[in-house]
């Protein structure tokens, strides 16, 4: 019986050994998550910089900060029409850092009527922006998605940038007389909006 009891205490420990010893290799997402949050005090030093400059926030994006010399030379800036990289449409256009595939997108906060789903941010018109952050290419954060989202969410948007959280937003939409995000996604889609206030 002491035998049989051992052999028991043996086997478990050897197992509880095994799994807490030959977890999964979190340094990936955890190199992703820091290189996300250098993007982010990037993108909101353009801004700091563009306003600094005379700059308004009634009609940011990122074809403004390149007209106006401010993006990085290394920079990918495109526009999206269709799937398509291309030039010229300012509000659609996105930005791309070298070696990444998180995409960027940034809009104003505008004066928006009370049947928008963002009319709670209209106070705000002119004092803020809106970043649409677009990881779902990226493999390393989307093998977590609802946790990439939450902690870049509320680490890099909501306590480094002091800003406001959308993780329901997921895409550019452009009427007669608004530039948005639309708010039909989910928490683990590897799409967040952060409304940065300044």
């Amino acid at each position: 019986m002491p035998y049989l009891v051992s052999s028991i205490i043996a086997v478990v420990s050897a197992m509880i050994i095994l799994f807490t010893r030959y977890e999964a290799d979190d340094s990936t997402i955890t190199g992703e998550l820091d290189r996300l949050k250098s993007m982010f005090v990037t993108v909101d030093g353009f801004v700091n910089t563009y306003i600094q400059s005379g700059g308004s926030l009634s009609n940011i994006n990122f074809e403004e900060l390149y007209n106006n010399g401010i993006l990085l030379g290394n920079i990918e800036k495109g526009a999206v029409n269709s799937g398509k990289e291309v030039e010229g449409t300012s509000y659609a256009s996105t930005l791309t850092f070298p070696n990444s595939k998180v995409k960027w997108h940034l809009l104003p906060v505008r004066d928006i009527n009370s049947n928008d789903n963002n009319a709670d941010f209209g106070d705000s018109a002119g004092s803020a922006y809106k970043l649409l952050i677009d990881m779902h290419n990226n493999s390393s954060l989307m093998s977590k998605a609802i946790f990439s989202e939450s902690f870049s969410g509320r680490e890099f948007c909501e306590k480094m940038l002091l800003g406001t959280l959308q993780r329901n937003a997921k895409s550019y939409v452009s009427t007669e007389d608004k530039e948005t995000f639309s708010l039909d996604g989910n928490d683990k889609d590897g799409y967040i909006v952060c409304i940065v206030f300044k």
